[in-house]
């Protein structure tokens, strides 16, 4: 992971968010492909609110942008946008050093606000890492949603590796 340099890292998430399936499962169903002006919005606003990374994979000597994730202290969105590495198990390594950078903040608990409940893979890449439901909700399209909590320093059950 990376610090977000907007004017470079633009490029490569606007072809993560024309992605039908990025879309359906971080957005929601039937939400359109964003422009450049949406994922700057998007960015701003993650930035503003806690911290943005970029997500990079090493090929051949070269680190390739394939993703982004943010911590902020009520969400913790994240996006393995290259379908070649989405399943691979990137994304709990990624949450798992979120995790300890939010330990190392000193903060108390994580929270993912929304998860779409047909989100599986999510919803399993989050409890395997310790999060727990806390809550079951619509959002305001009625499209089932699942709020998550990990209380820091209390992974219980948890199946990380440490």
């Amino acid at each position: 992971m990376r610090p977000l340099d907007i004017e470079s890292d633009v490029p490569f998430a606007l072809d993560w968010y024309q992605d039908p399936d990025v879309l359906r499962n971080s957005e929601g169903e039937g939400t359109e492909p964003y422009n450049q002006e949406t994922v700057e919005r998007m960015y701003r606003y993650l930035s503003e609110h806690g911290e943005l990374y970029i997500i990079e994979v090493q090929e051949s000597g070269v680190w390739k942008p394939i993703g982004d994730v943010a911590l902020c202290p009520d969400m913790v969105p994240i996006v393995i946008g290259n379908i070649l590495y989405r399943g691979l198990g990137l994304g709990r390594r990624v949450i798992q050093m979120l995790i300890d950078r939010a330990t190392a903040l000193g903060w108390e608990r994580l929270v993912v606000s929304k998860v779409y409940s047909y989100n599986r893979r999510s919803l399993r890449m989050f409890e395997s890492v310790g999060f727990r439901r806390v809550a079951e909700f619509q959002d305001d399209k009625g499209r089932t949603c699942v709020k998550m909590e990990l209380k820091l320093g209390q992974k219980e059950g948890c199946r990380c590796e440490q």
